[in-house]
């Protein structure tokens, strides 16, 4: 790992990634705690939610044959790009209109998450072009540390500025950190090598077709990788149902919810640093397995402890084998699939990731509406048990590669 951080490009890509992560979690924080104490604000939040998600997920395939079509670097600068003109349009409009209209947080969530959609998978077909492939677990670590900093960073901003400014200026913070973002990854030296294998032409749809030829002629490793996500769908599911669990359940303050916060953090810390030498030493597949217990482990515990105590406990479990399944399966991934499909196979993935996550955000709050936030856990732990099972059955794929 210090080779990789003696690497100039990586301080750079660290230093701008970090910076237009702060700037997007703002956007991504403030702007759902702005709606939902608005009246009528939790159902219009979820709307929004699943109307930015079906629109996402329709997009995914253009922009996964546009990755693998043109330079990484100026996808990478025109996420920036599109971040810097959605916020300063939006506080333009807050600013001389003198009022938030609900329509404006709407398109800023949305803004918002569209980033996130287009900035990750172009950053990493990027950096899997320019960095050699003995590097890529450390450099998944880095990644994770320097995301888990960010959302640390960016959570503490948007609640010190949420109450206390106006949205116009939280949003030209975060127009500023975009802004700073695209000057520092312009200076990254990069040659566009996988275009020199063939351009892809004709329909997104038809182009998205050599990405499905890759998975389907790997299905095993695919189902692997598929089951290795799903620590993260669950992660971004109990983003809804943790802070109801932690009122009705644990009839705890809100403080207790940021502390379990912290604690997730912490846990993701840690896996950022020590899962690339324990993947290293000890293999892919083995950390993939044992983190993805660890989650499992952690929400039989949010089913069986109600205390802060044991809450606190929990989430740093939690968040340590997220993480670490995160980290290893991102240095698989790396190492398993060509730069010239990188792309599409990418949008494969997340498209998966947005429709389970829709389902489940779905059938979680219908659970809770009617029954409990434990028993939506329940559903959850039967969710990431098949999860493990697939990946037991499908590990002799990973081990083909040498993982």
């Amino acid at each position: 790992m210090k080779d990789l951080i003696r690497d100039t490009r990586v301080q750079r890509l660290l230093l701008a990634n970090v910076t237009g992560s702060i700037g997007s979690g703002i956007t991504i924080v403030a702007i759902p705690w702005l709606l939902v104490h608005r009246t009528g604000g939790d159902q219009i939040y979820g709307y929004a939610t699943i109307g930015t998600t079906i629109a996402l997920f329709l997009f995914m395939p253009y922009y996964g044959a546009w990755i693998d079509g043109h330079s990484r670097k100026k996808m990478l600068l025109a996420g920036e790009l599109f971040g810097l003109a959605a916020t300063l349009s939006m506080a333009a409009f807050a600013f001389f209109s003198g009022r938030v209209a609900t329509w404006q947080l709407i398109v800023s969530f949305f803004c918002g998450m569209m980033y996130y959609t287009l900035h990750y998978p172009a950053k990493y077909a990027f950096l899997q072009q320019i960095i050699d492939a003995k590097h890529f677990q450390s450099l998944s670590g880095l990644m994770e540390i320097q995301g888990q900093t960010a959302s640390m960073i960016s959570g503490g901003l948007a609640g010190m500025l949420v109450d206390r400014v106006p949205l116009w200026q939280i949003l030209l913070i975060d127009a500023g950190t975009y802004l700073f973002s695209f000057v520092i990854q312009s200076t990254l030296p990069y040659r566009s090598t996988h275009l020199t294998r063939g351009t892809p032409a004709g329909n997104a749809w038809r182009t998205m077709a050599e990405g499905w030829r890759w998975l389907r002629a790997h299905a095993r490793l695919s189902i692997f990788f598929g089951c290795a996500l799903v620590p993260f769908i669950l992660v971004m599911v109990d983003n809804y149902l943790l802070p109801v669990y932690v009122t009705s359940v644990l009839h705890a303050p809100a403080s207790v919810f940021g502390g379990g916060e912290i604690a997730f953090a912490v846990g993701a810390l840690l896996a950022g640093v020590f899962i690339p030498v324990i993947a290293t030493k000890r293999g892919t597949t083995p950390v993939i397995l044992v983190t993805m217990t660890l989650c499992l482990i952690a929400l039989t515990l949010l089913m069986l402890l109600h205390s802060p105590g044991g809450y606190f406990t929990l989430m740093a479990i939690f968040g340590l084998g997220n993480a670490g399944c995160r980290v290893a399966r991102t240095a698989a991934l790396l190492h398993a699939v060509p730069n010239a499909v990188m792309g599409r196979v990418s949008m494969f993935f997340n498209a998966a990731d947005r429709l389970l996550r829709t389902i489940l955000i779905s059938l979680s709050t219908m659970i809770v509406v009617h029954h409990s936030p434990t028993l939506a856990f329940m559903a959850l732990w039967l969710v990431m048990l098949s999860a493990i099972l697939g990946a037991i059955a499908t590990r002799s794929a990973v081990a083909l590669l040498g993982g």
